[in-house]
C-alpha cells in the first residue's frame, strides 16, 4: 500500500505476521485497512468537540494538524488498540438500534439501497425508494463562528422534549486517564471494580465538556449520557443541562487557534505540557520541541 497514511506506515513497519499469529495477523491487517478508510473521511480542517473536550487538548497540536504539518512521531496502532475502537463502535450501534426501536431517535438517516439521506425520527422506510435497508447516521454538529464540526451519538425526542444523547463505554483505562484521583483508590486496593463503578455519580469531566459543547452547537439545553461499564456491562443514565462555564473555555481555545491561523503564528505550548505528559502520544512531539 504505497499511499498509506503515516499511522499505517508506522504500523506496517512494526508488524510482523508470525506463524503463531495466523488468524490474529490477518485480522490486524484487515482492521488497519478499515482504520485507513475511516480516517480518510475525517475532516482535518476544523476543530472537533471530541478533541477540545480532552484533558490534554493542545492548541498547538490542533494548529499543526490543520496546517498539515509533517508528522514527526508516527503512532503505532496495535491490534489491542484497534480492538478498543471497534468495541466502542459496536456499543454505540447497539444502543442506537435500541433507541431507534423505541420510536424516539432523531437524526440523520441513510438508505443503503438508493443512497438517499434525510433528517427524521425513527423511520422504518426510506422516503425515496421505500427500502427497509436504512442506517442511522447520527446527529451533525457544527458552529461556523468557532469553526467546529463533529457529530453526536443521537438525539432523543419524547413528550418531555428533545435531548442530545452521548454513549460512552467506560473501562479502567478511561477512569485512569480522565479521573486519576478516583482510579487511585482502585490502584491502592481501597475499592474494587464494583466500588469504582458505584463512585461514578456523574459523567467524567471530558465527557461533560464534550456533551456541553454539542448542546451549545446544536442549540439544545438538555442532554442524556449513557455509560456502559466494560467490567460488568452495567449501565447508568445521567441528565445534564447546558453549562456555559464548561463551554466557554473550549470556545476560547477554538478562538485562540483561529486567531493563530489568521496570523500565521503557531500557538504556544500549554504551560503544563512538559510536566503533565500530555505530549507523550502526540504525533508532532519531536518536531514541536525541536
Amino acid at each position: 500500500m504505497t499511499d498509506s497514511p503515516w499511522y499505517l506506515k508506522n504500523y506496517q513497519e512494526q508488524f510482523s505476521a508470525k506463524a503463531e499469529r495466523r488468524v490474529l495477523g490477518s485480522i490486524e491487517h484487515v482492521l488497519a485497512q478499515e482504520m485507513k478508510e475511516r480516517n480518510s473521511f475525517r475532516d482535518t480542517k476544523h476543530l472537533h468537540p471530541s478533541d477540545l473536550a480532552k484533558n490534554d487538548w493542545c492548541p498547538r497540536r490542533t494548529y499543526m494538524s490543520i496546517t498539515d504539518t509533517e508528522v514527526s512521531d508516527p503512532q503505532y496502532f496495535s491490534l489491542a488498540r484497534m480492538n478498543i475502537f471497534a468495541e466502542g463502535h459496536s456499543i454505540h450501534g447497539k444502543w442506537q438500534k435500541w433507541m431507534w426501536e423505541t420510536g424516539n431517535l432523531v437524526g440523520n438517516w441513510g438508505c443503503n439501497k438508493c443512497g438517499h439521506r434525510w433528517m427524521g425520527k425513527s423511520p422504518q422506510l426510506c422516503p425515496q425508494c421505500v427500502s427497509t435497508d436504512i442506517k442511522y447516521r447520527e446527529v451533525p454538529i457544527y458552529n461556523d463562528e468557532h469553526h467546529i464540526i463533529g457529530h453526536a451519538d443521537g438525539e432523543w425526542e419524547d413528550d418531555r422534549g428533545r435531548a442530545l444523547i452521548e454513549i460512552k463505554s467506560v473501562g479502567l483505562g478511561t477512569i485512569r486517564w480522565d479521573a486519576p484521583k478516583l482510579y487511585e483508590g482502585y490502584k491502592t486496593g481501597d475499592i474494587d471494580l464494583e466500588g469504582l463503578w458505584k463512585k461514578i455519580k456523574r459523567p467524567l469531566l471530558p465527557h461533560r465538556r464534550q456533551i456541553n459543547l454539542y448542546m451549545y452547537c446544536r442549540k439544545i439545553d438538555h442532554a442524556i449520557v449513557i455509560y456502559e461499564f466494560k467490567a460488568n456491562q452495567d449501565v447508568k443514565e445521567f441528565h445534564l443541562t447546558l453549562d456555559m462555564e464548561i463551554v466557554q473555555p473550549m470556545l476560547d481555545g477554538a478562538k485562540q487557534v483561529l486567531q493563530a491561523l489568521e496570523d500565521g503564528v503557531m500557538p504556544d505550548r500549554p504551560e503544563r505540557a512538559r510536566k503533565s505528559g500530555m505530549c507523550k502520544f502526540c504525533e508532532f512531539k519531536k518536531g514541536c520541541w525541536e
